[in-house]
């Protein structure tokens, strides 16, 4: 796996003891930081969306996988959580 999206999912792990609104706050800036850094990486100007959206999807195939590694814990309701905000549209630009 890439290792941005690993990065991306151990931040997410890191907000398992936080509460809801930390967690709230803190998934869009991983995932914001995550997108950017694909987007950084793609040359091609007019390519750079896709790879933010390519990013998107694979940070949700990884949660959703980690949920079915861990399913019937903490950790899984956790990532349930994370996944909720992951499928939710942007509200607004986050500024890293």
């Amino acid at each position: 796996m890439d290792a941005r999206i690993e990065t991306f999912l151990k931040g997410v792990l890191a907000l398992g003891n936080e509460n809801y609104a930390t967690v709230r706050e803190g998934v869009p800036r991983h995932l914001a930081l995550c997108e950017k850094q694909f987007r950084d990486a793609e040359t091609d100007a007019l390519m750079k969306d896709n790879a933010a959206q390519l990013c998107r999807a694979l940070c949700r195939a990884r949660v959703v996988g980690e949920i079915r590694r861990h399913s019937r814990t903490l950790t899984a309701a956790h990532l349930r959580l994370v996944l909720s905000i992951i499928d939710e549209p942007a509200r607004f630009p986050l500024q890293i």
